[in-house]
């Protein structure tokens, strides 16, 4: 009997230390599990957009709760990373990108294999989580640094502003996030694949998001909301490689040893400032994936800028496969960049350096190759822009599969009407105006602290036991982000790419830095002249002061500004999304719609900016609203829209769409719109109206003698006209005339801006 109980003791004994363990890690994820389950709740988006209240309350605190975790998991995979590949200590910086990074691969490669599953994405981040909690130790004793705590709560300010607006705030406003982003995820989620499937072909959003494993693996057990939660991640990230970057180029501490509680306070000032900067990374689509590229970005050059270790290799190679795999094109940045380290790690004769900058430049190649390659043998062109190049080299077989060449013929030659043609000269006046002005303030900023130096020296003299900065350690960095800057301001006004130049916004929070790092060598340049002049003691709290007022204007001129604007704390505070002050389209109408039709499909004519919330939506079942390009309609454009009135309404009724929407005062007609099905003399022959309200008609099928009515005969027939002619007066020709008729454009220009006609008819 006592040797039974014996027994039992030693067993408990030692299962107590494992329940212990175990306990305190279920303690720490319980928050971020209660998360995940209110954002999955059932109807949840619904009320966001319709009800408000309480349950816009919980989601946005589930936010709060759950973002931090989220960015654990990206640390600790880096952690992890480095670890298996026996890597010494790396960096914080390190850790999140590469992390960020395998995750990105290891996303792809579940997606490529159809196995994207929750249970197994929760379970392998589970794991990771565990693993890193074994290396917890007790925070170090900190010293207070007043000046760093005082910039520190303005960051966060910042920071809590950005993520509340842009963030946690469901994004209604733009319409590429409704049609092209969010809705992959939600494929993705349902199909656990990157792949497509056959009745819902968004061969556009796969091109765009199928390389993008950080927001694939997050999608499978979140809303596809996520995105805007990730990208804001990568926002905090770009400001810690900006703090780096100012640490390495403008490295304060060498001015003296007062410097040293200083230089820190001011770095990050300006990676607030970088955050900040008007127009900012807070003005970029965070429903979208170009915060995750522009981090990448910075990223790389930081990794060119820095004296390389001998394993920055790996952090390289593997940022430069992650970036381009999530969209190739991008990748040019990164070749841009990695030819600058190359450059600069020669001149240096930097051995470790030049491998890393080779190592980032292969990895993005294998990327694009990879990337490309999976495009082309999978959709049949091995990206869709720019069009005109990878038209060459098409699979017409393939891509039928998915879309129809007609529609993206149709978009390049609408949209290359009212492009302007490049412009060397035009893009070096830009780079160098806009180098001028850096170089400008940096030399009043310099002016200004030698000034303030030189009084410091006189009122406040002290000693100082500092070494000047290496400049040949600044130089090459500098020079990688000054070129940098130059080359895609200079690409930006010669190409006039709107979807590149709002990328390319990304360097704006380069500024600052540039600007502080030649004031810098101004600085070690005037020190090394009259050293006297650095021996003052107040000159330091000068500048934090100076740095802390400057990011509490910024702060409060831009991003209090805009979170005012946008009515951030009304949405907090419980107001539905769709009446909130930017949001001008009408998410009732997609309710609507859903209510009066049921299950039944509806090809929408014209009105497509106006209808652009109902594709995809979740309010609706899938495929309700047809899109107009992304869709098993839109395979069939050839015989729809380019066929005979009889071709089409086979064609259509093949497909079981038997219902058709009309937008009353709008001209918006588009691509299916202009179908001779839909002229005037055909439509009271075919047609009936199902529905008509103040605001719209819904036809349908004609059974029997059904008339369709003078009224909506003659009315749809006169927008149909109009619309007609604003595209003559915009484009100087018809281009869907000119793709259906297989015309050569003659080359005349309209006025592009009288498309602004289309929505209201005039």
């Amino acid at each position: 009997m006592s040797s039974s109980r014996h027994n039992r003791a030693t067993v408990v004994a030692r299962l107590r230390p494992t329940v212990g363990a175990l306990w305190w890690r279920v303690l720490i994820l319980t928050p971020a599990a209660l998360s995940i389950w209110c954002l999955n709740r059932s109807g949840t988006y619904r009320a966001l957009i319709f009800d408000g209240s309480w349950t816009t309350r919980f989601y946005v605190v589930a936010w709060v709760v759950l973002t931090p975790y989220l960015g654990w998991i990206v640390m600790a995979t880096g952690r992890l990373t480095f670890s298996l590949i026996k890597h010494d200590a790396a960096r914080r910086i390190d850790e999140f990108f590469v992390g960020a990074s395998t995750l990105i691969v290891t996303g792809l490669a579940l997606g490529a294999l159809s196995i994207l599953y929750p249970q197994l994405v929760l379970g392998m981040m589970l794991a990771i989580l565990a693993w890193d909690t074994r290396s917890f130790r007790r925070p170090k004793r900190v010293t207070v640094n007043y000046p760093l705590l005082l910039v520190s709560l303005v960051g966060l300010a910042a920071l809590g502003m950005v993520f509340l607006d842009r963030a946690a705030m469901p994004d209604v406003v733009l319409t590429d996030v409704q049609q092209l982003y969010a809705p992959y995820l939600a494929e993705v989620a349902r199909n656990h694949s990157i792949w497509l499937a056959a009745d819902n072909p968004i061969f556009s959003d796969f091109e765009i998001g199928h390389g993008n494993g950080l927001h694939l693996l997050m999608a499978t057990f979140l809303p596809p909301q996520v995105t805007q939660i990730v990208s804001f991640l990568y926002f905090v990230g770009i400001g810690a490689v900006i703090l780096e970057l100012a640490r390495m180029l403008a490295p304060l501490q060498t001015l003296g040893s007062q410097w040293d509680r200083a230089a820190l306070p001011i770095a990050l000032g300006i990676a607030i400032l970088g955050l900040t900067l008007v127009p900012g990374l807070h003005i970029m689509e965070f429903g979208k994936y170009h915060l995750q590229t522009a981090a990448f970005c910075v990223y790389a050059l930081l990794i060119v800028s820095r004296y390389s270790k001998g394993g920055d290799g790996l952090g390289a190679g593997i940022s430069g496969l992650a970036l381009a795999v999530t969209y190739p094109l991008y990748a040019a940045f990164v070749f841009l960049i990695s030819g600058l380290g190359v450059l600069t790690k020669l001149l240096q004769r930097d051995r470790s350096g030049f491998v890393t900058s080779v190592a980032l430049g292969l990895g993005a190649a294998v990327g694009c190759t990879l990337t490309f390659g999976v495009n082309y043998f999978y959709l049949g062109i091995p990206a869709t822009n720019p069009y005109s190049i990878f038209r060459q080299v098409v699979s017409t077989d393939r891509f039928s599969h998915f879309g129809s060449l007609d529609i993206l013929d149709y978009f390049v030659l609408s949209q290359s009407i009212g492009v302007s043609d490049f412009s060397v000269r035009a893009g070096l006046i830009f780079a160098s105006l806009q180098m001028k002005a850096i170089f400008g303030a940096a030399a009043l900023l310099a002016m200004i602290s030698f000034v303030v130096a030189f009084l410091d020296s006189r009122l406040f003299p002290g000693r100082s036991s500092a070494s000047a900065a290496e400049p040949s350690r600044i130089a090459p960095g500098l020079l990688v982000l000054v070129a940098y800057m130059a080359c895609v301001w200079f690409l930006d006004a010669t190409l006039q790419i709107p979807s590149l130049m709002r990328l390319s916004i990304h360097i704006n929070a380069l500024i600052p830095i540039a600007t502080i790092a030649i004031a810098f060598s101004g600085l070690i340049m005037a020190r090394r002249l009259v050293p006297a002049w650095f021996s003052g003691r107040a000159a330091p709290y000068i500048a934090v002061l100076a740095v802390f007022m400057v990011c509490v204007s910024a702060v409060h001129t831009v991003l209090w500004s805009r979170f005012v604007d946008d009515g951030t704390m009304l949405f907090v505070r419980g107001r539905p999304l769709h009446q909130m002050p930017r949001v001008d389209v009408d998410w009732r109408r997609c309710d609507e719609l859903q209510q009066l039709t049921g299950s039944d499909r509806i090809l929408a004519l014209n009105g497509y900016r106006a209808m652009v919330p109902c594709y995809f939506s979740s309010l609706l079942t899938r495929g309700k609203i047809i899109h107009t390009y992304e869709s098993d309609v839109a395979r069939d454009f050839k015989r729809i829209a380019l066929g005979t009135a009889d071709t089409a309404e086979a064609t259509l009724r093949s497909l079981g769409v038997k219902l058709f929407y009309v937008q009353k005062g709008n001209c918006d007609f588009w691509l299916n719109g202009f179908s001779d099905l839909f002229q005037k003399d055909e439509l009271a022959k075919r047609f009936a109206v199902y529905r008509e309200t103040s605001d719209y008609w819904i036809l349908t099928w004609r059974n029997g003698d059904e008339p369709l009515g003078a009224e909506a005969e003659t009315g749809i027939a006169a927008l149909r006209t109009r619309s007609k002619e604003i595209y003559q007066e915009a484009y100087g020709v018809e281009p869907f005339e000119v793709v259906k008729h297989h015309l050569p454009p003659d080359g005349k220009h309209g006025d592009i801006n009288a498309l602004a006609q289309l929505s209201k008819c005039r």
